[in-house]
């Protein structure tokens, strides 16, 4: 792995918009899904020329025909402003309680009693994928055929966004830490098989990827311990902490393109600890202490406020 470090500071600044919106996202328990059969659409068309592309692949963080979402997901963000072509393929669908539910990376890991309530889940990873390689390669054959320059240009300017990881977790729940781990090494196996899918779609080895790591499902409003499962909040801390491990091992070992790594997991804990310390009236909204100047050391009374938290 190549660390693509050009997309740094825009794609942290980006990734604010979806994680407060998905704080609300996931504020309700679901417990089964009611989501239109998702067979390969043959209607999704690519772009035949563009400046830059963003092409991304998730669940409901990213994905921007969500619905009833205030705002824009980081996605459409980030090509605002670079001012690049937008192709989404992440995917939502709602719960029987109106909320919003996304995409995993494969969906042979979901429990039978979900994928037996409708015909067809949404598409995974690897469906996503499918359709997309599909489209693109109808693009490069019929409208683009033997234009070097153009295949060339579609290969260096297009940058691959890999967003999953939220429902994976929230799934393997139920699971005892052994299974869902067995289950966590099979996902991340197919995240790297589908980016060398793409890879060799585009037809080259200098594949740019975002990919974010998943943040800690305890955070949010919907984690709720079971007194049957008193465990569950340490056990859910653990499978998050070892799927990140698991992705960025694959990542460094990954060798056809650069790959930015994007640490949700952390982002998030700042984002919440920011807000802590700004409610209890410990931190300015810029980030600073109270009665603080950039460099400055904080006063002994607000000190023993922090600590006394």
């Amino acid at each position: 792995m190549r660390l693509f470090n050009k997309f740094h500071t825009v794609c942290a600044l980006a990734v604010a918009s979806i994680l407060l919106s998905a704080w609300f996202l996931a504020s309700q328990n679901y417990y089964r899904r009611v989501v239109p059969t998702n067979g390969e659409d043959s209607s999704f068309n690519v772009a035949t020329s563009f400046d830059r592309r963003l092409v991304v692949f998730g669940d409901s963080w990213s994905d921007n025909n969500a619905g009833e979402l205030q705002g824009s997901v980081w996605t459409e963000w980030l090509c605002s402003k670079f001012q690049c072509h937008h192709e989404n393929m992440a995917q939502t669908a709602k719960s029987l309680r109106g909320k919003y539910i996304g995409s995993v990376v494969d969906n042979d890991e979901l429990p039978d009693s979900l994928l037996n309530l409708h015909k067809s889940p949404l598409a995974d990873f690897k469906a996503q994928v499918s359709q997309w390689t599909a489209a693109e390669a109808r693009a490069v054959q019929e409208d683009l055929a033997g234009n070097k320059e153009a295949i060339s240009h579609r290969q260096n300017r297009t940058i691959i966004v890999v967003s999953f990881g939220v429902w994976d977790v929230w799934n393997m729940l139920d699971k005892d830490y052994d299974t869902a781990t067995q289950s966590v090494d099979r996902s991340i196996g197919v995240i790297i098989d589908q980016l060398n899918v793409l890879s060799q779609s585009l037809g080259t080895d200098e594949l740019k990827v975002i990919l974010t790591l998943t943040p800690d499902v305890t955070f949010l409003p919907a984690f709720r311990p079971t007194r049957s499962h008193v465990g569950r909040h340490k056990e859910a801390v653990q499978i998050t902490e070892y799927w990140n491990r698991r992705l960025r091992e694959a990542a460094e070992k990954w060798d056809l393109g650069t790959i930015y790594l994007f640490d949700t997991n952390a982002f998030l804990a700042d984002l919440i600890r920011d807000w802590q310390l700004f409610a209890a009236g410990i931190e300015e909204p810029n980030g600073l202490g109270k009665n603080q100047e950039p460099g400055g050391r904080m006063s002994t009374t607000h000190a023993s406020k922090m600590n006394s938290n």
